[in-house]
């Protein structure tokens, strides 16, 4: 992954194993996976295991404040309700409105699902039942209606209390 991730960023990298959580500082983290789909940027890498999309929980060890974060999501496993469950703020992977919308926009001939993308359309239900004071749709293509403030979806989610994280939003604990 250095290679990947050096031409954009310095990166230091520490072991986080399933399961186990690493302290950083007054945060702890915690990986859980939950997809070994291989994103497309890595099919040729030689990197073994079927490890390649987890989620993050970390929680702030002076106050049990945690954020979970699940930036991709070929499927919704009992290992996620796991790490989002208990949450303060849930971030989760909102790369396409629907199952059709790569097709739709004339960006791939997969669909959402295909490409390793629960659409929101099939994650916001049990998305809206998760008990975190904020609910939040991140990592979203241009594609994605959900860009346009203005768009109808924005309705639709703050009616079952979801939001799309904006730019440069603060959100307190």
């Amino acid at each position: 992954m250095d290679d990947v991730l050096a031409p954009y960023a310095g990166v230091t990298w520490s072991e986080l194993a399933e399961g186990e959580p690493a302290v950083f500082g007054t945060l702890e983290v915690r990986a859980v996976r939950v997809s070994g789909k291989r994103p497309r940027y890595a099919a040729d890498l030689d990197a073994p295991g079927d490890a390649w999309s987890a989620a993050l929980r970390v929680t702030d060890r002076r106050d049990g404040g945690t954020v979970a974060y699940a930036p991709c999501l070929a499927a919704w496993p009992s290992s996620l309700d796991d790490a989002l469950t208990g949450a303060d703020c849930v971030f989760l992977d909102g790369t396409f409105w629907d199952d059709e919308e790569p097709r739709r926009s004339g960006c791939s001939d997969r669909t959402a699902t295909g490409m390793g993308h629960l659409p929101i359309t099939a994650t916001r239900g049990p998305f809206a039942e998760l008990p975190a004071a904020h609910r939040l749709y991140t990592h979203l293509n241009n594609t994605n209606p959900l860009v346009d403030p203005n768009a109808d979806g924005h309705r639709a989610l703050a009616a079952l209390g979801i939001e799309v994280a904006a730019e440069g939003a603060v959100i307190d604990l």
